[in-house]
């Protein structure tokens, strides 16, 4: 039986067709409604059954945009409303031209995306990818502890001082975390925090592999040009290697790295400079400590850490 006929966006394609609804009575005598969406030399239909469609809730356009935008997936160097379209309505059928175009031009208020108009057509560019989000780190604490007491070092906690150097405020900043474990986003209990006031970050995931995490931060008031802001990130992932990895595409004035347990450690490490292909030995900087919470506290501390540095950590019982 058919009920009439109308215009509307194909979910299978994204293109607007002349769509018909229509159902049938199933050998079990129950009822199964139906589209179908007329194009030019195709039919593409559609279940009505939207039992499985996800739907965006009031305000959360602008959150998917941003994960969409930002996912490694994202292959649109520049792109057009009716492009994001295309990708959303597959998975969101509640979306509306205007919404995204509103929503567009708000993110690109904010600098996470450029507009440019060539002709009639609207383009607008993913400006991640032009590094502007980047920022400068002042300073740098890592802190493993050994909250499992199994040498694997789960709980991890960077302190950042960060500057935006740009002539532009951030309202989001980019950080990416990498493990030896397969581990789940939601299972790592990722935070941020300020830790000034100790106020939440809200996190933005925008990529999610088995051994890469890569998320943004919101700021909750913008970092303005030259200014610094302190920044905290806990999360747990397990270190089975009894190793660490760390470098950053920035220069940093100072780095400081330890591990904290009541196991007794020894801990070695080394730094090779990207500049001049050069490993240096830094295992005679260690300094050992205790606390009232952690019996063996082992770290390292260094300055004028050159751009794409390698800092390689490495404990064993001892």
């Amino acid at each position: 039986m058919t009920f009439g006929e109308r215009q509307e966006v194909c979910p299978v394609c994204g293109e607007r067709a002349r769509v018909t609804r229509k159902w049938v009575m199933n050998k079990y005598g129950k009822r199964y409604d139906y589209f179908i969406y007329h194009h030019e030399g195709a039919i593409h239909y559609s279940n009505q059954d939207q039992k499985g469609q996800k739907y965006i809730k009031k305000g959360e356009l602008e959150r998917v945009l941003i994960e969409t935008i930002n996912s490694q997936d994202f292959k649109l160097g520049t792109f057009r409303n009716k492009d994001i379209k295309k990708l959303l309505v597959k998975n969101f059928s509640d979306i509306g031209f205007g919404s995204i175009k509103v929503s567009l031009e708000r993110l690109a208020k904010i600098g996470m995306i450029e507009k440019h108009k060539r002709g009639r057509s609207l383009y607008y560019i993913n400006t991640v990818s032009k590094d502007r989000l980047s920022f400068v780190i002042n300073s740098l604490k890592i802190g493993l502890v050994d909250i499992d007491k199994d040498y694997t070092f789960k709980k991890h906690v960077f302190t950042y001082i960060i500057k935006n150097d740009h002539s532009w405020p951030l309202y989001y900043v980019p950080f990416r975390y990498v493990g030896d474990v397969d581990m789940r986003f939601e299972d790592i209990e990722l935070h941020a925090t300020d830790p000034s006031n100790s106020k939440d970050f809200k996190v933005l995931l925008i990529e999610d592999s088995p051994t890469d995490k890569r998320v943004l931060l919101k700021m909750p008031i913008p970092l303005l040009p030259g200014e610094l802001r302190d920044i905290k990130v806990e999360y747990k992932w397990p270190e089975p290697k009894m190793s660490f990895v760390f470098s950053a595409a920035t220069r940093m004035d100072n780095f400081q790295f330890s591990i904290s347990g009541d196991n007794d450690i020894k801990l070695s490490a080394s730094l090779t400079l990207a500049s001049r292909n050069e490993t240096r030995e830094l295992s005679n900087n260690s300094m050992e400590a205790s606390s009232p919470m952690w019996k063996h506290i082992s770290g390292i501390r260094i300055s004028d850490v050159e751009p794409f540095s390698v800092l390689q950590f490495k404990w064993k019982h001892s």
